[in-house]
């Protein structure tokens, strides 16, 4: 039995083991996702109740069982990253990557020393910002493309040596295809590993001992029960918040800008449409890097707003979580909308679902011990997760900036 198989039946047997925690989740992944979570949480747990030091940390099966339940199918992390719950505080998450494979062209007329223009048989997967070694051996010269047309190549220098027709032209990365010629370029995927960390995110809770008294008394609740319960959709949003903020600061595939001041000679309808047009720019930058086009947005609610005036919007009516991120329909059928108040105005992200971001949860909910402070009659606890979260291919990732209108216009 392979390793691979070995682990597909470990969780498998957790899937069963939690099989009542996990009934109403329709999505395997999130599943399988949450059975290894919920063992994580008990094992925790049981350590810290055999360790008389630490008992205090321990919460309630009862507890955190309903909170695993009802905060981490709610994360954003789920729609729009790679999910890789850690089976320890250290581990290692994996992605594919595309792995560039060299492709050789040749001159096809003799390219003489002095000039910076150079025929080719196949100039295809060539553009501008590309490195190209023209020759070999002594000879060879390497030069930066600046322009491609056809199969007219002009080079950002001058050559220094002159090289004969049939000369090979190299370029280390190119696009996968097939030339003119029948040279194969190939992009090969490779599947990558990266070590991580598992880091604490925090948030205290706090209530009066009159609170807790007049809580119970008038509405038989536990004030502790009903805080912890609240303060995990504050949870929700803090994880979500750095996921969003990790993929917009590291996104690779560049920036469009776009702005709000409509130009004389459109209509406002006529200028609101280019802000389609932007995206599908970041959405290209994207795909020449990845392969494969974007398929979601992220964007404050006034920015989101400008979306929803689009005619290719289309509202979604898919029940959403009742905490963090939401989804709130779709742009042209190509892309999901997802609206925050925990993003940067002025602001989208486009991105591709699963592709270049890693979120592991390793311990979801810890408590710490109720801390009592007697000058304000104050108990105070707080509430903690453990997860690492890594960018590990940052070119899924672009963003369109809004600049603001001009005052007075």
């Amino acid at each position: 039995m392979n390793a691979l198989t070995e682990e597909q039946r470990r969780v498998d047997a957790l899937v069963n083991k939690h099989a009542w925690i996990l009934e109403g989740i329709q999505e395997e992944r999130l599943r399988r996702s949450l059975a290894q979570l919920l063992e994580n949480q008990e094992a925790y747990t049981r350590g810290l109740l055999e360790d008389t030091t630490t008992a205090d940390l321990a919460m309630p099966q009862a507890y955190s069982v309903a909170l695993i339940r009802k905060v981490y199918p709610a994360l954003v992390a789920y729609r729009l990253a790679s999910i890789q719950p850690l089976r320890g505080p250290n581990g290692k998450i994996f992605y594919l990557d595309h792995v560039r494979e060299p492709v050789t062209t040749f001159l096809t007329a003799q390219a003489e020393s002095g000039q910076d223009v150079i025929e080719v048989d196949s100039a295809y997967g060539l553009k501008p910002g590309d490195l190209v070694t023209i020759g070999k051996g002594d000879t060879a010269e390497s030069r930066v493309i600046e322009a491609v047309v056809h199969k007219t190549v002009t080079l950002a220098e001058d050559l220094e040596n002159t090289h004969p027709k049939n000369t090979p032209v190299s370029c280390a990365y190119s696009t996968a295809r097939t030339t003119e010629g029948g040279a194969v370029a190939r992009a090969r995927l490779s599947l990558t590993s990266m070590d991580v960390s598992a880091e604490k995110y925090a948030l205290a809770v706090a209530w009066t001992t009159e609170a807790m008294e007049d809580l119970r008394a008038t509405h038989n609740l536990d004030a502790e029960a009903e805080l912890i319960d609240a303060v995990a959709g504050e949870i929700v949003r803090e994880i979500d918040r750095a996921v969003l903020a990790d993929m917009l600061a590291n996104a690779g595939a560049g920036a469009v800008p776009w702005s709000a001041t409509k130009p004389e000679g459109f209509t406002e309808t006529e200028w609101r449409r280019t802000l389609y047009d932007a995206i599908v720019d970041a959405n290209n930058a994207i795909f020449k890097r990845r392969y494969r086009s974007a398929d979601f947005l992220v964007a404050d609610p006034d920015t989101v707003g400008r979306l929803e005036k689009l005619e290719e919007f289309h509202l979604s009516t898919e029940a959403q979580p009742s905490i963090g991120v939401q989804l709130v329909g779709r742009l042209n059928n190509r892309w999901e909308v997802y609206k925050t108040a925990d993003f940067p105005p002025n602001q989208i992200l486009v991105g591709i679902k699963g592709d270049g971001y890693v979120y592991a949860p390793y311990v979801p909910l810890t408590l710490t011990p109720p801390h009592y402070d007697a000058a304000t009659d104050t108990w105070t606890r707080a509430l903690r997760t453990r997860a690492a979260r890594q960018i590990t291919v940052p070119e899924a990732y672009a963003v369109v900036t809004i600049l603001p209108e001009a005052a007075g216009t």
